[in-house]
């Protein structure tokens, strides 16, 4: 007997009722054999093979999973306008009011933020534009669209926290924990954000050094990934609890943290989170001066690092190398090394990290005796951190360590002291440089 083919207000009647997993497996058999029905709900089908819709769906499901779908191509029409005209488009009622539109651009977002923190900045607040423009009937649910806000404003405070405005990034935050609380009230997190959100605002504790609420934070992340059976998104947090331990002088644990990360984290679904958790675990082994470790694992991390780096990962490579053959006593690669890492920041106006280099390379030069050199190098100091964006109490710092060389005075002492003022004088513009 011919069946009754579905058009628009049948498939959403359909849809809108609570339905069994037999119910779902006739619908999708029915727009798999007739055509003239796949044209009107052809999209359900297509979703379910793709492997974005359990068979156990709905009609909230089913919309999620389209909005997410579309997401994409909604990007690829945006990513090239200029902010104002994004904003714009994310105005009024219209396609770019999406759901999973908006979940995109958070990922986007996050992914960027190491690279290019300006563009990460631009892309959440286009989030939060979208989070705030849907309406209680574009939503799944409430609350749902609630904790969608959460999400969002979470990742324009994240975006924030990496450029270096901690005032906004923390205000950011506050929005998105008030947004959190009037959503979670009997819903729960039905869908997963909140242990992205515990592990984005962890980074910001971190940054303050406020290592105590951030290993909470960041506990609490894990705890709930482990539970919904996500290990891949479990290592992604222990690579955060192993730069708490880092930032709080704490090496070993980090890198037994970093240890574990690499067995949970699956390669084919985030190459770049495999590189970043070997990469930190190669550079903290060489700053724990364990590098014939370092060594063995170095051909791993050289390898993800040309299939999954960018330019800059692998000018941190080079950091790396430079500091595990000096500590070899293979005082030709380690110079040749230490100069192109440094090179390589100041070509990317990194005038930071540049200057970390210089000091890094300035104690090897010392230990080598070669006094001669760290005068040349220091003398390079001062104009090139002029010209970049090293603020006063960082330059003043530099201005010691080079005033020491010209006077053949400069320790390695002295180049580690003022290493690690500008290290911590990263995330506090404020603090003073006093030689000990």
């Amino acid at each position: 007997m011919e069946h009754e083919h579905l058009d628009q207000d049948s498939l959403s009647r359909l849809l809108a009722v609570d339905r069994t997993e037999d119910q779902n497996r006739s619908l999708l058999h029915q727009l798999a054999i007739c055509p003239q029905c796949y044209r009107i709900g052809g999209y359900v089908l297509d979703l379910h093979r793709a492997g974005h819709l359990p068979l156990n769906f709905g009609v909230v499901d089913v919309e999620l999973a389209r909005s997410r779908a579309e997401a994409p191509a909604l990007w690829e029409c945006v990513r090239r306008l200029p902010q104002s005209r994004r904003i714009s488009l994310a105005q009024g009622r219209n396609p770019f009011l999406s759901w999973g539109f908006c979940e995109l651009l958070c990922r986007t977002s996050r992914s960027l933020a190491g690279q290019d923190p300006e563009q990460a900045v631009e892309i959440a607040e286009l989030a939060v534009q979208v989070a705030e423009g849907l309406s209680e009937e574009n939503a799944a649910e409430e609350r749902w669209l609630y904790q969608l806000r959460s999400l969002a404003w979470a990742h324009l405070g994240n975006a924030r926290r990496v450029r270096g405005d901690m005032p906004a990034a923390e205000s950011d935050f506050g929005a998105s924990d008030q947004w959190w609380d009037a959503g979670d009230e009997g819903t729960g997190d039905a869908l997963g954000y909140r242990p992205v959100i515990l592990d984005l605002k962890a980074s910001l504790r971190i940054d303050q050094r406020r290592f105590a609420d951030a290993r909470k934070l960041l506990g609490e992340a894990h705890d709930l990934y482990i539970e919904a059976g996500d290990f891949h998104l479990a290592g992604r947090v222990l690579l955060n609890q192993a730069h708490a331990q880092l930032e709080n002088h704490e090496i070993d644990e980090a890198i037994s943290l970093l240890q574990k990360a690499g067995g949970l984290i699956d390669p084919e679904r985030e190459p770049r989170l495999l590189l970043c958790a070997r990469h930190n675990l190669l550079d903290h082994l060489s700053k724990a001066g364990r590098f014939a470790e370092a060594r063995v694992l170095l051909p791993q991390v050289q390898e993800l690092s040309e299939f999954a780096g960018s330019r800059l990962d692998h000018v941190r490579l080079r950091w790396v190398e430079a500091r595990i053959d000096a500590g070899l006593g293979e005082a030709g690669r380690a110079r040749d090394a230490f100069s192109e890492a440094r090179q390589g920041f100041l070509d990317q106006g990194i005038a930071y990290d540049a200057a970390l280099v210089s000091l890094e390379f300035a104690v090897f030069l010392l230990q080598d005796g070669r006094t001669d050199k760290v005068r040349e190098l220091a003398a390079e100091m001062i104009p090139i951190f002029q010209s970049q964006e090293i603020h006063r109490e960082a330059l003043a710092a530099l201005a010691v360590f080079q005033a020491a060389a010209v006077l053949d005075s400069a320790t390695v002492e002295l180049a580690r002291e003022v290493a690690a003022f500008l290290d911590q004088a990263r995330h506090d513009p404020g603090l003073r440089f006093r030689t000990a």
